[in-house]
């Protein structure tokens, strides 16, 4: 999650609303943030929508990209290992495949 963030991965520009980077950006901070909080369904909704943030951008495999994916999967067999969902943060999760 770190690493996400950092000067060296993020892109560049990437955290002003008119770059292409945005949605992504804020979809995965918001997983971020919803973790800490245990808000796990709001999670998976934000998990979904960098998903398709990914497919419909059709962005460069860049460092930073390629953390995102890590990350999502990472973080969805978390969610999934720990039984953390209820159904309807279930049928989230599955909306991506």
């Amino acid at each position: 999650m770190k690493q996400l963030n950092t000067k060296e991965v993020l892109p560049e520009s990437g955290l002003r609303r008119n770059s292409i980077y945005y949605n992504l950006i804020t979809s995965i901070n918001h997983t971020i943030a919803l973790l800490i909080s245990g808000s796990y369904d709001e999670v998976a909704l934000f998990i979904n929508r960098a998903y398709r943030e990914i497919d419909k951008r059709h962005f460069l495999e860049t460092t930073y990209i390629e953390l995102c994916r890590d990350y999502l999967r990472t973080l969805t067999e978390y969610l999934e290992d720990n039984k953390l969902l209820s159904s309807n943060g279930q049928n989230l999760l599955k909306m991506k495949e």
